[in-house]
């Protein structure tokens, strides 16, 4: 059985700790996993790190608080490395300055001697002077006149311009090198105070010593060390090209550059001493001002009871969030803000997207596993809640005072900060932004606060955010933006074209909510974005996830506002923001999708969500005069987006129904329906393969049942999409039984009529097709129960009309098995020239009207029905189309003719 050891972080300054510990068990585990020395009886040992403890609700930011312990331990370790790294480098800076120095003298101490006259120069003259006058002397003759030598005065003496461009160039390499040397001595002791008074309440600590980081920071500490060994650099230069000249020769002027350096070193000590005497948190310093500071200054002592949770806590937990490393503490950081009041500055920790982090977090915990995790979520819901709360002051909205609005108000803050932080990284790194995008976007971070002023009450009399947003301009900005971009006219980063994309959704959520915009306006954008994509070069040959694609979908969530089945407000636990909250929940998982590639929250999301917009928009084409191009985008859009191997999108039962029920409407009520043909045929394909079960089934309408059967009789290209689609479409329908609808429509359609015609038409297709159709209704004749039947005796007065009827019902039977055999031999004979849909769906037909007379099912029959839902064998696939509704959809109530029920008392937003 294996050891599980806890280890706990070191406090130790070497940052050493367990780290010595940790690596030797990695290593003997991996020893053990060899295989080579490790002995039989050998136990492993795994290092672990402490459950994750909690603080006591409302106290998560309290001086012992969890978060302070975490900072102050992931402070230790990054001051530490920080520290450590900068000693080792003023090390260095020192060894080396002292060698250099040492070097640089033994040159200095020689150049220096060519800035004076040499002492042997004077000398030489006066012993000159003396040997002429001795051999005077010695010749015995007096001489005539003084000497030559004597009578001119000794030459000053003038240094060469080589010899003191020398000796300035070595002189000042090395007074530098020793200021330089003087400055390390004093960053290593600026390091040891940025260490020191590292003790008392976790709190306190954090507070400390984010005030000095902050002064750190706010006086370029680290630029100062860093430019040190530049220094040391220039130094040496300076030697080298002071040796060049050297050997080239001299000049004068040494002591004015020595005395400027040297001065410069003495004002940089002096600074040091004096400013940290007026400023309490800078991080320069001597022994001197320290000695001062301590006899001159009694240093205020904070309450360590209760922090205030103002600039500097926002701070050190925006420093937490960006730099640690460790997941958990960033996650402690996080979690914290569960006790974020309103005096807590939100935007220091907007800036890093504190909140789009916590939304994060929360849709990834699965809560059914862990109390632990179960508390985590619990912190991270109420981080979010607590977004609005720090925005109080700064958007003058009283939120969290009224019950039914505070998750709205976290959802638009939620949404807005993730697009502002996202708008600030592309503005700050982004430099070829042309004026009138980057005023878009600045607009486009005053969405929510529009947005939330229309649910929450505020106070102040000069609020302009409604002009300064404009939504519906801002609308047409962005779709202006968006479509030259689809269309290739315009060129956008990713990230631009996704934070664009998102903001285009989130505005028209707004919008809808505030019923700024009409219905029709608003499907117009978002058609110019699908037919822009549709014909630009953006869209993609082959079939794989697309980022166009799934921010298009964003574009059409404000539909699950304004379609109006989405939820039951009569349900006392629904509110009447809820399809708004539902529509900017799912933004805000598409947008942390779209942007962070995290589909953690699209996973837990109801996936209707994500699709009801463009369904509705396919299920409803005559309404939004959609064109055939329309539909294949939307189609294709909708497929790309939602296809995905780690998600599965089956649509809710509600749902499903009101799409069918929308199309058999609207083909009631259609002027053209030959128009729209191609639009409505796409969208029952698709509606079959994202049904709420797995063996694409589709229940359809009289309505619906009959235009199918209308339109493959009439169909002249009986290979165009459109055909096959219908094809399919029938073929994973269920037999329909006798019903008044049912036979009222076929009457309406001339179904009668068509199916003859087709039985004369020269395609094999169309001949089989009619074979069928008829087979279905003499079968509906013969086996209706209710002989009685008003339904039944007008489809017996309709069939009077087939030919090979002869006017006399009681040929019915026999001309069904007529109907069968020649089924049979033109599947036998010519079953290659088939449409593989039709021709599945005349084996259910055969299997159907064999089965009615206990008749053998022939083996090729069989075989080809292999693959078809059980649901969809035999005599099980006989439904009554106006009453099988309510037993597909269990959970939908429907009324007495078919229809579905809408939820009571139903409100629009």
């Amino acid at each position: 059985m294996p050891l599980y050891m806890l280890i706990r972080p070191s406090k130790k300054k070497s940052g050493t700790g367990t780290k010595g510990l940790h690596d030797y068990m990695h290593k003997h585990r991996r020893r053990t996993y060899a295989g080579s020395t490790a002995p039989q009886d050998a136990v492993p040992c795994y290092p672990v790190e402490a459950p994750q403890e909690f603080d006591v609700e409302g106290k998560e930011l309290d001086p012992d608080a969890q978060v302070w312990k975490t900072y102050v331990r992931e402070a230790d370790l990054v001051d530490e490395e920080l520290i450590d790294g900068w000693n080792k480098s003023m090390d260095v800076i020192l060894i080396f300055a002292a060698l250099f120095s040492a070097i640089s003298t033994a040159f200095v101490i020689e150049s220096y001697k060519s800035l004076k006259q040499d002492p042997v120069d004077p000398s030489s003259q006066t012993l000159l002077t003396i040997s002429q006058t001795l051999m005077f002397i010695a010749n015995g003759s007096q001489p005539a006149s003084t000497p030559p030598t004597l009578e001119a005065e000794t030459p000053v003496f003038k240094a060469s311009a080589k010899a003191i461009c020398v000796n300035v160039l070595w002189f000042l390499s090395l007074s530098l090198s020793v200021a330089v040397s003087l400055i390390s001595m004093l960053a290593k002791e600026w390091c040891l105070e940025f260490m020191a008074g590292r003790t008392g309440p976790p709190g306190a600590q954090a507070r400390r010593r984010q005030q000095r980081w902050d002064g750190l920071v706010r006086w370029r500490m680290k630029e100062v060390i860093v430019i040190l060994p530049s220094l040391i650099h220039l130094s040496l230069l300076l030697f080298a090209i002071g040796l060049c000249v050297f050997l080239w020769d001299v000049h004068f002027g040494v002591a004015i550059p020595v005395v400027i350096v040297t001065t410069l070193a003495a004002s940089a000590y002096f600074a040091c001493t004096i400013v940290p005497l007026r400023y309490d948190f800078c991080p320069y310093g001597t022994v001197l001002s320290r000695f001062i500071k301590q006899f001159t200054r009694i240093r205020p002592q904070p309450s360590q009871d209760d922090p205030p949770q103002d600039e500097v806590m926002a701070s050190a937990l925006r420093w937490m969030i960006e730099t640690c490393e460790t997941p958990r503490s960033v996650d402690v950081a996080l979690q914290s803000l569960a006790a974020a009041g309103d005096n807590l500055p939100p935007n220091t920790l907007e800036k890093c997207n504190a909140w789009g982090m916590i939304k994060r977090r929360f849709e990834s915990i699965d809560t059914s596993e862990q109390s632990e995790q179960t508390r985590a979520a619990s912190l991270y819901k109420r981080g979010l809640e607590a977004h609005p709360i720090t925005r109080k002051k700064i958007d003058k909205l009283a939120y969290g005072y009224v019950n039914e609005t505070r998750k709205l108000e976290y959802l638009v803050l939620g949404v807005q900060t993730t697009i502002s932080s996202l708008i600030n990284d592309i503005m700050s790194n982004t430099h070829s932004l042309d004026p009138a995008t980057t005023a878009i976007l600045q607009r486009c971070t005053l969405i929510g606060r529009h947005c939330l002023d229309s649910f929450v009450a505020g106070w102040g009399s000069d609020y302009t955010y409604a002009i300064e947003v404009d939504p519906e301009g801002l609308v047409e900005g962005l779709v202006t933006l968006l479509e030259q971009y689809l269309k290739g006219e315009a060129e956008l980063e990713p990230v631009l074209y996704s934070v664009i994309s998102a903001s285009f959704g989130f505005v028209m959520c707004c919008n809808v909510a505030q019923r700024v915009t009409e219905q029709s306006a608003n499907v117009g954008h978002v058609l110019r974005l699908v037919q822009a994509y549709s014909s630009g070069p953006m869209r993609p040959v082959l079939f794989f996830q697309d980022p166009i694609t799934d921010n298009l979908i964003l574009a059409t969530l404000w539909l699950w506002i304004s379609a109006d089945y989405s939820t039951d407000l009569s349900s006392p636990t629904s509110s009447r923001y809820a399809p708004v909250e539902t529509a900017l929940e799912t933004l805000w998982a598409g947008l942390m999708n779209t942007m962070y590639s995290d589909r953690s929250a699209l996973k837990r999301l109801d996936k209707t969500r994500l699709a009801h917009g463009m369904l509705y928009l396919l299920a409803n084409p005559n309404r939004f005069n959609l064109t055939a191009d329309d539909s294949e985008a939307i189609t294709t859009s909708l497929n790309m987006a939602l296809w995905s191997p780690d998600l599965t999108f089956r649509i809710q039962n509600r749902h499903h129904t009101q799409y069918i029920q929308d199309i058999s409407h609207n083909l009631a009520t259609m002027a053209n329906v030959a128009a729209f043909t191609p639009q409505i045929c796409s969208a029952l394909n698709i509606l079959r393969y994202y049904a709420p079960w797995d063996d694409r089934y589709l229940l359809p309408t009289p309505e619906i049942y009959v235009f199918l059967v209308k339109y493959l009789c009439m169909s002249s290209n009986l290979n165009s999409p459109d055909t096959w689609s219908a094809h399919e479409t029938l073929g994973y329908s269920p037999i329909p039984k006798c019903s008044p609808r049912l036979v009222e429509q076929l009457l309406m359609g001339d179904i009668i009529s068509h199916l003859s015609n087709s039985l004369a038409s020269d395609n094999r297709n169309q001949q089989v097709f009619a074979r069928a159709h008829f087979g279905i209704l003499f079968s509906m004749s013969l086996h209706e129960p209710d002989r009685s039947s008003p339904a039944l005796n007008t489809l017996e007065n309709a069939l009077m009309r087939y030919p090979g009827l002869g006017n006399s019902l009681e040929r019915q039977e026999e001309v069904a098995e007529e109907l069968e055999t020649e089924l049979e031999e033109l599947l036998t004979r010519d079953s290659d020239g088939i449409n593989s849909y039709l021709r599945e769906y005349v084996c259910r037909v055969l299997e159907v009207m064999l089965q009615r007379r206990c008749a053998p099912l022939p083996e090729f029959v069989s075989d080809q029905l292999k693959r078809v839902p059980d649901r969809l064998r035999g005599i099980k696939s006989l439904v009554n189309l106006e009453t099988e509704r309510s037993i597909v959809y269990t959970d939908v109530v429907f009324d007495s003719e078919g229809q579905l029920v809408p939820h009571s008392e139903e409100v629009r937003i």
